[in-house]
């Protein structure tokens, strides 16, 4: 893919956010998600190169990577983030919090009163 959707958008507002901290060394702008959201593709196109490991499965990124887009201005590409304590088994599994290789009976992630 060559053209990404709201890729100029979105570097033009990460230079406006630079300008409006210009009192500050560096900024540092953190993506935070769900697993398998797209959190390090994000980068990884707004880089224009592969800068951080993607995979088709949650679980790719292990610890947090900072990644320099401008002088200063630094992405922060984190592990997906957990799940709430209150969500159900069925939510977790729905928010790709549960990796689906780990699930030995199904029937333990679905809500009996549902």
């Amino acid at each position: 893919m060559t053209k990404s959707f709201g890729k100029g958008a979105l570097i033009n507002l990460l230079r406006q956010f630079a300008r409006l901290h210009s009192d500050k060394k560096q900024i540092s702008v953190g993506f935070i998600g769900y697993p398998n959201v797209g959190k390090s593709s994000i980068i990884n196109t707004l880089k224009h190169k592969k800068c951080c490991k993607v995979a088709p499965l949650a679980g790719e990124t292990k610890v947090w990577q900072y990644v320099s887009l401008f002088r200063r201005v630094n992405l922060i590409d984190c592990p997906g983030i957990v799940s709430n304590t209150s969500d159900s088994n069925a939510d977790m599994m729905c928010k790709g919090v549960v990796r689906l290789e780990f699930v030995t009976n199904a029937a333990d992630y679905i809500d009996a009163n549902s």
